[in-house]
Order: structure tokens, then C-alpha cells, then sequence
């Protein structure tokens, strides 16, 4: 999969033409916005629209605004136009351009994200918060939910060695999904309890086989936007990776989820 910034693409119309193809009356108005050329005078000059695709397909797509439906200038960026295609549906892939506007929105200095929707409960599952009840530009009531945008601190857990033990080992499957199949060991931080209340989850790198126990530092922490826990990356043979080496490795499993890496 791969994210794209609409308006940097060469064959924009090629993703126009898709995006008119969404079965939703906001994406026809989205396409109408595209078409006539009025998208930046609705959504604010500094809006974006991305586009999460495989190969020429588009699974989904949504906007990052300076303006939504909701007259309250005081508030924003949105998040807004939020898609998914009826084949790509259940895997919360929109998260991912969810995650790819929260860090454009942490970048350049906002504290909050907004969404403005008539459908309570759905963005609960992508780290968004009910904030309150208002009326949107045509008068009707709209559900307005929040996503407080955060620089998280790891100074105290960068570096330091931890140990523990891995209760799934590379080459073997999630307890859950046993379609997926660990490519890297995972366990646990012996004697740290975690946000979930559990222990804290490890992704180890540097064994080529499985091992039953670990000892190395954390080089790296994966913090969850849309779950309690964060995942600490240790490396057991105490070699530095980069960003994208460590979100190739643990991709298999946290492309469910939105979330951000801390080296």
C-alpha cells in the first residue's frame, strides 16, 4: 500500500475519475470540488487530499482541511471526505491516512484534530474522542470528535536494556488470526505492566530464528494512536536501525493499527 498527496500526482485525473466512483454522496461532491476547481476556496488553501492505494487501485481516501461543515473557525484542522471502498472495508485502512494527517498536523505546531460526523462510535476506533454536539452550516445536528495531537516523551525508555520473554516466536501464528504469521519474536518486558495492564509487548530484532528469551536495549518505541498500549522495539544485538527498517519489521502486524515511532 501506498499513501498519495492528490494534488502532487501527475495523472490526477485518473484518481479523479476513481474517486467520482465511490458509492457516497460526500465523494460526489468531493469529485465535484476536484472537477470545477473550488476544493482550496471550501477547504482552505493549506487542505489536502490523500489517497491510500495498491498498484493503480484506490482503497481510500480523506482530506485534511482548514474548514469543514461546522462554522466555528476557532476549530481545526479537519479530517474529512473519510472513504473506504465496499472491497477494502474492515481492516480500519483508513486509519493510515488518518495516521499520515496526524503527523502532517503534529509537524506544523496544531494541538488537535477534528472530525465532524453523524455516525457516534466509529472514530473512537482511530484515537478520536466525542468532544460535543453542534450545528453545521446547513443548521443540522453534527457529532464533533477530537484527537488531541501529542509529543510524547521516551527519554526514560530509549536505550535502556530490558529483558524478558518472547511468547511468540518468529514462524509462529497470532493465537487470533492464524493467518498471520510472525516474522519477527515477540514477547514481553519481564516485570513492566503496560497501558492495557498486561506486560509491555516487545518486538525483538536481530535473531534470524526464534528464541524463547531476550536481553537487549530499546532502540525504539511504536506508540499507538488508537490503542492503549505502546510497543517497545529491542534490539538483541544491540545494533541501531532506521525508521524505516523498524516499521518494515513490525508493518505485519501495525498496519492495523495508527500510530508513530519514536527513535
Amino acid at each position: 500500500m501506498e499513501i498519495r498527496e492528490f494534488s502532487q500526482e501527475s495523472d490526477r485525473d485518473c484518481w479523479l475519475t476513481k474517486i467520482g466512483e465511490s458509492d457516497w454522496r460526500a465523494g460526489t461532491y468531493l469529485h465535484g470540488l476536484l472537477s470545477d476547481g473550488s476544493f482550496y476556496k471550501h477547504c482552505g488553501t493549506k487542505s489536502r487530499l490523500f489517497l491510500l492505494t495498491e498498484g493503480r487501485e484506490l482503497i481510500s481516501f480523506c482530506t485534511l482541511a482548514e474548514h469543514d461543515e461546522v462554522p466555528d473557525s476557532s476549530l481545526g484542522p479537519w479530517v474529512g471526505f473519510v472513504y473506504t471502498f465496499p472491497r477494502y472495508r474492515g481492516k480500519r485502512r483508513i486509519g493510515k491516512l488518518i495516521e499520515r494527517a496526524y503527523a502532517i498536523a503534529k509537524k506544523e505546531g496544531q494541538k488537535n484534530l477534528y472530525v465532524s460526523t453523524d455516525q457516534p462510535g466509529l472514530y473512537e476506533k482511530f484515537g478520536f474522542s466525542f468532544m460535543q454536539n453542534m450545528k453545521d452550516t446547513w443548521g443540522n445536528d453534527t457529532l464533533i470528535y477530537r484527537m488531541p495531537v501529542e509529543d510524547k516523551d521516551y527519554s526514560s525508555i530509549l536505550g535502556k536494556t530490558v529483558s524478558g520473554r518472547i511468547d511468540r516466536p518468529l514462524g509462529s501464528a497470532h493465537p487470533r488470526h492464524p493467518d498471520m504469521i510472525y516474522p519477527i519474536n515477540y514477547g514481553y518486558v519481564d516485570g513492566i505492566i503496560a497501558g492495557d495492564g498486561m506486560e509491555q509487548d516487545v518486538y525483538l530484532l536481530g535473531p534470524d530464528g526464534p528464541v524463547s528469551e531476550f536481553s537487549g536495549p530499546v532502540v525504539a518505541v511504536y506508540h499507538r494512536l488508537n490503542d492503549l498500549e505502546d510497543k517497545w522495539i529491542v534490539s538483541a544485538d544491540g545494533r541501531t536501525r532506521s525508521e524505516e527498517e523498524i516499521l518494515s519489521a513490525i508493518g505485519f502486524q501495525e498496519q492495523y493499527f495508527m500510530g508513530e515511532l519514536y527513535l
